[in-house]
């Protein structure tokens, strides 16, 4: 009995992830292939559209949700951080978002504008 239970819950789990990701939202890493392949996607307009270094900014909330809960932040435009922040309570619900248990960084992500993109830099270590 206890092995068919925890089949059910394993396939429902599973189930559940799959749901996630064909709505957009994974429960995998945070660099997914629309980041990475300039499809037009969202990360491209998250990213875009700056002229300086002051355009950019870092955000612990991951692609498509409300929480902060990466432990290294990713780079966005400095509009794009200040919206997702503004966002947190009325995604959240209002409930306290969970805070993620990280290890100290090894490095300092800092935000640098390159042909008119956000990407990130390394700013040596963060010890």
């Amino acid at each position: 009995m206890r092995i068919a239970c925890l089949c059910l819950l394993a396939f429902g789990c599973a189930h559940r992830s799959a749901d996630a990701a064909l709505a957009g939202t994974s429960d995998a890493s945070p660099t997914s292939a629309s980041d990475t392949a300039g499809d037009g996607g969202r990360a491209d307009d998250e990213t875009s559209g700056c002229s300086t270094d002051a355009d950019c900014s870092t955000t612990r909330v991951e692609v498509g949700g409300c929480c902060p809960m990466l432990c290294t932040p990713r780079v966005v435009t400095r509009e794009r951080a200040i919206a997702l922040e503004a966002n947190i309570a009325a995604c959240s619900k209002g409930r306290q978002c969970a805070q993620p248990l990280c290890r100290p960084p090894l490095e300092t992500v800092l935000p640098a504008c390159v042909q008119n993109r956000c990407v990130p830099r390394t700013g040596g270590p963060a010890y």
